[in-house]
């Protein structure tokens, strides 16, 4: 079994230099992934109990969104995982968040979120950056205060 370093951060709206450099140093290894989830206020989550989680038809409540890279010869993805049901990707659109062009949707599902594959080579963090930012915090149903969480897993 694989293990794994993990790095936590926090991110503030409009400085997500350090999310960037995340994504950039994901891109140096293979099997590296980027987790990235807004920060709210936890009293007013209201998340399935339990096993009842399992049988749901949505995703959590609160978004996340994970960059994932595998290495150079490996499509790299961008997913949002949320819970907001059927068309997430047309309230993204809808909202005036899109995937660049070159990026292709391989998954849009109201259990188990938004896929997107990409090149491995020439991935544009910024353009990650602002999808998953902007995506997780579009389709959060809770008020969002401007700021993430993120983590940058590797193996070690």
């Amino acid at each position: 079994m694989a293990s794994y370093s993990t790095e936590v951060f926090h991110v503030q709206a409009g400085d997500h230099a350090e999310l960037v450099a995340a994504i950039g140093s994901a891109m140096s290894g293979a099997d590296t992934w980027v987790n990235v989830e807004p920060v709210v206020d936890d009293s007013q989550r209201i998340e399935v109990p339990g096993i009842f989680a399992w049988f749901s038809a949505r995703g959590p409540q609160v978004p996340v969104g994970t960059f994932v890279f595998s290495g150079p010869d490996v499509a790299a993805s961008v997913g949002l995982d949320h819970g907001t049901g059927r068309g997430a990707g047309d309230r993204l659109t809808a909202g005036g968040v899109e995937a660049p062009t070159a990026w292709v949707l391989k998954q849009d599902h109201p259990k188990t979120g938004l896929v997107w594959e990409l090149h491995p080579q020439g991935v544009d963090a910024e353009a990650v950056v602002r999808l998953l930012l902007e995506g997780t915090s579009l389709l959060c149903p809770i008020p969002v205060e401007g700021r993430w969480i993120a983590t940058l897993n590797r193996p070690r």
